[in-house]
């Protein structure tokens, strides 16, 4: 198998989490202790695997409704270290489209990190209280060579 192949061993999953949204409101993700993503303290179990200097993040996102009424979209913020907790958050420098729409949405985007802004906080917003959305995000760690 050619080497160009073989890329699941070299992903680094960062986090997974899951988020049911029906009221017009914005929600982040709840990664596990400590619900964001540290990525300079985040070691396999918590809630991933190793973020690796050098690695780009990517984000996956879906939202799942049988309903056509409301819109979901998503957002990606990062933040400085406050002593071992999220700093204030920020829009985040990501690439990709995190719009959404009505009924069921899938977006991904690359986050371009910065420097002394370890942290990331994604979020997922409705603007009604009609549909019910299922959410689910992943962000992902993958080695700058690939």
């Amino acid at each position: 198998m050619p080497a160009r192949e073989i890329i699941e061993p070299e992903l680094n999953i960062l986090g997974t989490s899951v988020v049911t949204i029906s009221t017009a409101t914005t929600t982040a993700f709840d990664f596990g202790t400590p619900n964001d993503i540290n990525l300079a303290t985040t070691t396999a179990g918590a809630p991933g695997l190793a973020y690796e200097h050098g690695n780009r993040v990517l984000v996956i996102l879906s939202a799942s409704t049988a309903g056509t009424t409301d819109t979901v979209s998503f957002s990606i913020q990062d933040a400085p270290d406050s002593s071992g907790s999220i700093g204030t958050p920020a829009t985040a420098l990501t690439t990709g489209t995190l719009t959404g729409g009505t009924g069921s949405q899938f977006a991904r985007a690359s986050v371009r990190l910065q420097n002394g802004r370890p942290w990331l906080r994604v979020r997922v917003t409705s603007d009604g209280t009609t549909d019910t959305f299922v959410t689910h995000c992943t962000v992902l760690g993958l080695p700058g060579v690939l």
